[in-house]
């Protein structure tokens, strides 16, 4: 299947912090940042998107392995930064 994800950054949260898509989904994800730089970095599947300021980024991916992934902003403009993290969810 595909499973479209919005999501917002800003100082310093994600919104919304989970992600929740069934294996093998096609995962869309638009990602909106509405001040600074931010990122969204998920090791597990090797994704790393940098959004510039008040910009948007999309991507796709497959969720090919089932698990809780955390994703988090890997930017160090602010110490906040490190405060944002979310999960994925793979069913």
């Amino acid at each position: 299947g595909r499973r479209a994800v919005t999501l917002t950054a800003r100082r310093f949260a994600f919104d919304p912090e989970v992600i929740d898509v069934r294996r093998n989904d096609i995962v869309r994800v638009t990602i909106t940042s509405t001040d600074i730089a931010h990122s969204f970095t998920v090791d597990a599947y090797r994704i790393q998107k940098r959004v510039p300021p008040g910009g948007t980024v999309t991507f796709e991916f497959r969720a090919d392995e089932v698990g809780r992934f955390p994703f988090y902003c890997s930017m160090r403009a602010d110490a906040g930064c490190e405060e944002m993290r979310g999960e994925l969810i793979v069913r």
